[in-house]
């Protein structure tokens, strides 16, 4: 089990503007979590679409209106989509069209 530094409790709530000394210091050995995956039952495409995902739909909706001109709009109602494949589907659809070559690497700082 990890020590903490006696001179710092961990029952203080931590501040803004608080310096590292105040910090608790973990010492020894730290221990990893292993994180199970998922079983193969978790992925099922015929699932229906929980409030998550028409949240989520709702959302890219709106980019994709604000964004794209409408020609290049899907035509796609989310009323009709009721599973997770087709949610899925869609959402990658429209960000293929918002983002055609995928993220952007950024441009490292010129030094002045």
């Amino acid at each position: 089990m990890n020590k903490v530094n006696s001179d710092t409790s961990l029952s203080k709530k931590r501040k803004r503007g608080v310096n590292e000394e105040s910090t608790p210091q973990l010492e020894g050995d730290y221990l990893s979590i292993r994180v199970p995956l998922p079983p193969a039952s978790a992925f099922n495409r015929d699932r229906p679409i929980t409030s998550l995902i028409q949240a989520q739909l709702r959302h890219i909706q709106h980019a994709e209106s604000a964004r794209l001109p409408k020609h290049k709009r899907a035509a796609i109602k989310l009323e009709d989509i009721h599973t997770e494949a087709e949610a899925a589907a869609y959402m990658a659809a429209v960000t293929q069209v918002l983002h055609p070559r995928g993220r952007r690497k950024s441009k490292p700082q010129s030094s002045k």
